[in-house]
């Protein structure tokens, strides 16, 4: 193989892994819908915070900092600010609206892009409903298989 061949494939490779965590968080989000709000606490965790909207509505907070950001952030002096090369977000804000009991909305706030995708920083909030409901391809749980 050529030195180019090489280098491509290992970009290929570098974008698969990286666009998983978008991958992740979007399952995710379809996943919960409709969980019921102790079952979601119980894969994703405890919330950072709560608010009571009315009696049938709460939102649940759940704040992610990513120390792992790596890679590159050039900021020149144009309308918007600089960008980023190789660099994924510091942190994601996850909100869930439960509605009777049951999850009705995930959004994500934050700078939560990662290096390739959107929310992937994200991700490890909403990773544990995926495995512990099956939805989630390499998840390896006892009960499979019997």
């Amino acid at each position: 193989m050529t030195r180019s061949v090489l280098v491509l494939l290992f970009a290929a490779f570098l974008v698969g892994a990286c666009a998983s965590g978008y991958g992740v968080a979007t399952d995710g989000r379809r996943a919960v819908l409709g969980m019921n709000a102790d079952t979601f606490q119980a894969c994703a965790g405890i919330p950072t915070r709560t608010k009571r909207l009315d009696e049938r509505t709460e939102l649940l907070s759940y704040e992610l900092k990513n120390e792992n950001t790596g890679g590159v952030e050039v900021s020149v002096p144009v309308v918007g600010g600089g960008f980023k090369i190789g660099k994924s977000g510091s942190y994601c804000h996850a909100i869930v609206r439960v509605v009777d009991g049951k999850v009705a909305e995930l959004n994500y706030t934050g700078d939560n892009d990662d290096v390739v995708g959107r929310e992937g920083v994200c991700a490890p909030i909403v990773r544990g409903c995926l495995r512990a409901h099956g939805t989630d391809r390499e998840a390896k749980t006892a009960d499979k298989g019997q």
